[in-house]
């Protein structure tokens, strides 16, 4: 978790001080920060996928056959499997009770460094994996 918040203390920083984001910070950081944990999401399927053969995302959209349109249920299956998770744990790990002031006092701002191997070492495991399962 050390890691997790010290990402979390260099995104608000960085938003904060670095983009002029002192009044806005909180919905850009929980809007970003929770895009690339569902770009994590998916990274991990695809790593489940690549590693044993399971298709968890195909048995997950299975149980949300609604629509006919397929367009209406990828967009069901990524609301469902993908932003919601990614919100709700963005939500209770660092804004449930300002638990973002806690983070900022304890961990130090890197500069955005830390935000930014974070989002490449993300785009490339994601690409990545999704290039060996094809």
């Amino acid at each position: 978790m050390n890691i997790y918040y010290a990402l979390w203390a260099d995104a608000i920083n960085y938003e904060r001080i670095r983009n002029g984001g002192a009044g806005h910070w909180k919905v850009f950081t929980f809007c970003y920060m929770s895009i690339l944990l569902s770009l994590n999401i998916i990274t991990c399927f695809s790593a489940i996928l690549f590693f044993t053969g399971y298709n968890i995302a195909s048995e997950i959209k299975q149980y949300l056959m609604f629509f006919q349109s397929e367009l209406l249920t990828n967009a069901l299956w990524a609301i469902v499997a993908l932003f919601i998770p990614s919100m709700v744990v963005t939500y209770f790990f660092v804004f449930h009770k300002k638990k973002y002031e806690y983070i900022l006092s304890k961990y130090k701002f890197r500069n955005g460094r830390l935000l930014l191997i974070y989002f490449i070492l993300t785009v490339i495991l994601m690409f990545g994996f999704s290039l060996l399962n094809k």
